[in-house]
């Protein structure tokens, strides 16, 4: 690691307390206040925001990895490359900072972040405190909520206002108007199952260019798993958190929720294609079974099939009527197409913008190698519906259109591929057809018992119909299956709690979600309804200028999207 040549005046600095205001260059930070002041500039930071700056300080003149960041500003959670550059550039702002010429933060390419401005103790008993009142100014960045000097547009103010009345408006509306529906079909319990998590597979390659192979044989694995009844399996955004863990089996068993483990390991040479599988009781530290396959490239998909095999005959699980027939893979012989859509699922994880387009363009080339690939044509279906959640491309109502499209030619080619089930069940969802979207989604959930998406798209759907109790309990199962809690299943959470007037729990739940993923819309929309809704209009009109911050030309006629059958209300 690399170490800071820089010397201080005055000898060593000391390290500040997490709780402490401390002098950092210029400016006086307090941590219990999340603000920053130099001479009559104050500015408040976001809790994430400050925890970021404390880590940074804690390591004065030391390179803090983004792994580092990820565990100890966002720990066990799934956390998108946007929270962590969003954050620093939120804090570069508030500090005045240049990411090119920096005073406080420099950034050490492929390494990290260390922060080289001053850091002393503040022992004046006057350092700052929390003031009576700070007004937001809608002009400033939108990480930066400052002492009002001068008159803030109102303008923007009362649009920002306006935007959190009309979502907390419409978010009550659900709460009542759609209780008095029909109900669809309801929820049921599963029956005890075995446990199980998939730990990502090593890349005995050494290329970080075959990760996404590597992967991609995990996953598959984790998908085929998935679908059998009697198993309840991890989510990847789970178990990809621990990624060459030190962790033994045993404490990652108890922090998952699970007595299996499967390991393995991957090595692609040429056109040869060695795999190791090892099956582990950790409750008990002892193996199930091990293997090894070494065979030709052209190989794996039957590879695949023995692993999913063997490890099913392993855990001594009996198979529902039809489960052993969804495990073959009967529809695909193409591996160039099969390697083009491992990369497109690779990209399609990272939920960025620009890594979504690249997905698209995979999966499109295995749908040309392979015409009949039904999962190439889901993870192009996903692609697209994840560029409707996230607000991407053109509009939200051509994403969808184009999702729908994409999902339909996949069913009439493989009707049992769970994926293409929950797109279609999304789609009904935002035009408003809840009945279906429910049948859609529980079709879904009945090919893949472990879907823990699945579980996340029928709690939404019950939110929307006004059934947030049950809602819950789809949420809860969400977020038993990954406990590595994505910011989606955050938000919904949020929302539902925010729907049985469980404020405070709903603002907790929906303030971790728009730390995970700033760039998340609908969850900021629903923090700034929680804050109106509790009559904290500031802060409502705070969230609201974060989503302008990265969307300016959001207006309000995007609740037609987020929020469907809004029309029914006026």
């Amino acid at each position: 690691m690399e170490t800071d040549s820089r010397q201080t005046a005055g000898g060593p600095e000391e390290r500040p307390a997490a709780d402490r205001p401390f002098r950092l260059g210029a400016w006086i930070v307090d941590p219990a206040a999340n603000r920053i002041k130099q001479g009559d500039r104050e500015v408040r930071l976001e809790p994430k925001v400050m925890r970021v700056l404390l880590l940074l300080a804690e390591h004065k003149g030391q390179v803090v990895t983004r792994r580092e960041l990820e565990d100890n500003v966002w720990p066990r959670m799934l956390v998108t490359d946007d929270a962590v550059n969003n954050t620093l550039i939120k804090l570069r702002k508030a500090l005045g900072d240049d990411a090119r010429n920096p005073a406080h933060i420099e950034t050490i390419a492929k390494s990290g972040y260390r922060l080289i401005a001053a850091v002393a103790p503040v022992e004046d008993a006057s350092c700052p405190t929390t003031p009576a009142a700070v007004t937001p100014q809608l002009s400033a960045p939108a990480d930066q909520v400052t002492v009002a000097t001068g008159a803030a547009s109102s303008g923007a103010w009362k649009k920002a206002i306006a935007v959190a009345l009309a979502v907390l408006l419409v978010v009550g509306w659900f709460a009542t108007k759609w209780f008095a529906r029909d109900p669809v079909e309801p929820l049921t319990e599963h029956a005890e199952r075995h446990a199980v998590a998939v730990l990502p597979f090593d890349n005995l390659t050494r290329d970080p260019e075959q990760d996404y192979f590597t992967d991609g044989i995990t996953e598959d694995l984790i998908t085929d798993l998935s679908k059998l009844s009697s198993l309840r399996v991890v989510a990847r955004s789970s178990v990809m958190a621990y990624r060459n863990s030190a962790e033994t089996d045993y404490q990652i068993g108890a922090e998952l929720g699970v007595r299996y483990i499967v390991r393995g390991s991957v090595q692609r040479s040429g056109q040869r294609l060695r795999i190791n599988v090892r099956l582990t009781d950790a409750r008990e530290s002892r193996n199930r079974w091990a293997e090894r396959y070494d065979r030709g490239l052209s190989d794996i998909f039957l590879m695949q099939d023995e692993i999913t095999a063997r490890v099913v005959s392993a855990l001594e699980i009996e198979l529902a009527p039809g489960e052993r027939q969804r495990l073959t893979r009967k529809y695909l012989t193409n591996v160039e197409a099969y390697d083009e859509f491992l990369r497109g699922l690779d990209l399609l994880g990272r939920r960025s913008g620009d890594d979504n387009d690249a997905a698209k363009a995979h999966f499109e080339q295995a749908i040309a190698l392979e015409p009949r690939f039904a999962r190439a044509y889901a993870g192009l279906a996903q692609a697209y519906s994840q560029d409707a959640v996230y607000n991407r491309g053109p509009t939200a109502a051509k994403s969808l259109a184009r999702a729908e499209d994409l999902a339909r030619k996949g069913l009439e080619i493989d009707d049992t591929l769970p994926q293409l089930r929950f797109v279609i069940g999304m789609v009904e969802m935002f035009n408003g057809n809840l009945e279906s979207a429910t049948a859609e989604v529980l079709r879904a959930i009945e090919l893949k018992p472990s879907y823990a998406d699945g579980y996340g798209l029928l709690a939404r759907i019950m939110h929307f119909a006004g059934r947030p109790q049950e809602g819950r309990e789809a949420i809860a199962q969400a977020m038993g299956l990954s406990p590595t809690v994505p910011a989606l299943y955050l938000m919904v959470d949020g929302a539902l709690l925010y729907q049985l007037g469980r404020h405070d729990e709903a603002l907790e739940q929906l303030t971790t979600s728009v730390n995970v993923s700033p760039n998340l819309l609908l969850s900021h929309l629903y923090l700034a309804a929680a804050y109106a809704g509790s009559n904290r209009m500031d802060e409502a009109g705070w969230a609201v200028n974060e989503i302008l911050s990265f969307n300016p030309h959001f207006t309000i006629a995007y609740l037609d999207y987020g929020f469907p059958m809004r029309d029914q209300l006026f």
